[in-house]
Order: structure tokens, then C-alpha cells, then sequence
């Protein structure tokens, strides 16, 4: 068996951990901040909703940013660089892809941003990555800000071939 640090290594060294760590390198910083911003309007989905609005545009690439609890419950509506979808709110995400790993990511979440593999967006019916950072109160993990890229948008860099 394989330590966890060669696994990593060996994730990275393909070309979806590529774009996956160049999509993360790139978009982190600006994730945390919204996620640190977050915390203030946690509880209040249409404050939060107008913060997300005001950070889409700024995610070049950016398809759609909304906020999901620990279990996948989506607590904010679908933010779209033109438009908001408030019947997005509160539902149940738990078994998309990135959301099966959050208890185990939850530790790094509170430190860094991560991406989920390439799967098609319920929301846009499109290929896409979700890039995610963890919104954190003292030493509380509440949830965590998701963003979503088409993996295809030349300007992230990231992009197949």
C-alpha cells in the first residue's frame, strides 16, 4: 500500500490533478476571502446571496458560486455572473461528487482551497470542477463556498486539450 503523501503525489501527476491544483492555485486566495466575508451572513441566505453576487464576476470563468452546510444542504441560492436562481436554495446536494468527500477534506478546508474531479453540473448540464473553500467561525467548520468552472474556459488555464 501506497502512503497518503505518494497517493497525492501520484493524483497531482495526472492531468486532472493538474488543472485540479492550477484551478486551486488560482482561485484560492479570492475563496477565502469570500468565505471568510461569509461567515457574517451564514444564517441570512438572501446576505449572503447578495454577497456571492457581488465575487462571481470576479472569478474569471466562474459559471455559478453558491454556499452548501456540512451535509450538502445548499444555503445560499445559485449565483450566476447575470442572474440569481432563489429555487436553488435548500437543496439537498449530498451526493454530488465533491460532497461525498467533505468529511474527509473538512480539516483542509479550514486551511485551503480543493477541487472536486471533472463531473456534469446538474445546474448547467455542462463538464465542470467545483473549487472549495471551508467558512469557519472560531473552530466551528459551518459549510463551505463552492464555485463552479467549465473545465473547457481557456482562461483558467486549466483547460483539456
Amino acid at each position: 500500500m501506497r502512503s497518503t503523501e505518494t497517493d497525492k503525489e501520484a493524483l497531482l501527476d495526472d492531468a486532472d490533478g493538474q488543472r485540479l491544483r492550477a484551478l486551486t492555485e488560482r482561485f484560492g486566495g479570492r475563496l477565502r476571502v469570500i468565505a471568510k466575508q461569509s461567515v457574517t451572513y451564514w444564517f441570512s441566505h438572501e446576505k449572503l446571496d447578495t454577497l456571492l453576487a457581488q465575487y462571481v464576476r470576479s472569478l474569471e470563468g466562474c459559471e455559478l458560486i453558491y454556499a452548501i452546510d456540512q451535509s450538502g444542504r445548499q444555503v445560499s441560492s445559485n449565483i450566476y455572473p447575470t442572474r440569481i436562481d432563489k429555487d436553488s436554495y435548500g437543496q439537498d446536494l449530498s451526493r454530488r461528487p465533491y460532497v461525498v468527500s467533505l468529511s474527509v477534506l473538512s480539516n483542509l478546508a479550514r486551511h485551503e482551497a480543493f477541487a472536486c474531479n471533472e463531473y456534469v453540473s446538474a445546474a448547467t448540464g455542462e463538464p465542470c470542477f467545483t473549487a472549495m473553500y471551508g467558512v469557519t467561525s472560531d473552530s466551528a467548520l459551518l459549510g463551505f463556498i463552492a464555485a463552479d468552472f467549465n473545465p473547457q474556459w481557456e482562461s483558467l488555464g486549466i483547460g483539456g486539450s
